[in-house]
């Protein structure tokens, strides 16, 4: 069919203008326009690209896990350090306590030795004096062995067996003497009497037991 545009020249130029535009959309909207190229996937580019956004991610979330770790590692190594130099000063401190207190065992030992030991003989001669029956007197009183292995020899006169029987029952009967034996008697003249010269001796019964590991120690 034949078509006549009886429209003036200015509108003509404006309608073919529409026209034209509105061509393409139609043949769009109809399915028989110009479509652009689709996107196709292919997989030798997709998995390099995301091996590497991994091997990055991986990278990244590293370096910043290594970080965090130094940065723990230095906080427990200088708190390491404090308590190092703490127990540095502690032991110091226990060797000096250490030295201090085997100096004040050591002169408490010799003070406690020489006040056990100050108190034998004292205590020795006035319990012999104690022994002592009449008419019986003493001439040397010896040490055979020290303290704490104290053993004596007791010399003297009496006048007669009688009171020197006494005698050694006394001494063995007082706890402060121990294994007493009568070594000799004679009968010797003093002062126009005749009396009995007697030698005995005892052990102290303050003496002190040997010490078992020092002879163990000594005998290796």
């Amino acid at each position: 069919m034949i078509k006549i545009n009886l429209l003036p020249p200015e509108k003509r130029k404006k309608a073919r203008r529409a026209a034209s535009s509105a061509k393409p959309a139609k043949a769009a909207a109809n399915g028989n326009g110009v479509s652009l190229p689709s996107m196709k996937y292919d997989p030798m580019v997709a998995l390099p690209s995301a091996m590497a956004a991994l091997a990055i991610l991986f990278i990244a979330g590293s370096f910043f896990w290594l970080g965090h770790r130094e940065s723990s590692i230095k906080e427990r190594r200088d708190s390491l350090r404090v308590e190092l130099n703490t127990l540095n000063r502690v032991i110091l401190r226990m060797d000096e306590l250490k030295e201090r207190t085997a100096d004040v065992v050591g002169r408490m030992k010799i003070i406690v030795d020489v006040d056990h030991n100050r108190f034998v003989w004292p205590r020795t001669l006035d319990e012999i004096s104690t022994a002592l029956p009449r008419y019986t007197w003493l001439h040397t009183i010896s040490e055979l062995s020290p303290f704490p292995e104290l053993v004596m020899r007791l010399e003297g006169h009496t006048m007669s067996n009688i009171l020197l029987s006494e005698l050694l029952g006394n001494l063995e009967r007082n706890g402060t003497f121990a294994d007493v034996r009568l070594i000799s008697s004679a009968e010797r003249p003093m002062g126009g009497y005749d009396t009995k010269y007697f030698v005995i001796e005892c052990a102290s019964a303050f003496n002190q037991p040997p010490d078992s590991s020092a002879q163990v120690a000594q005998a290796r």
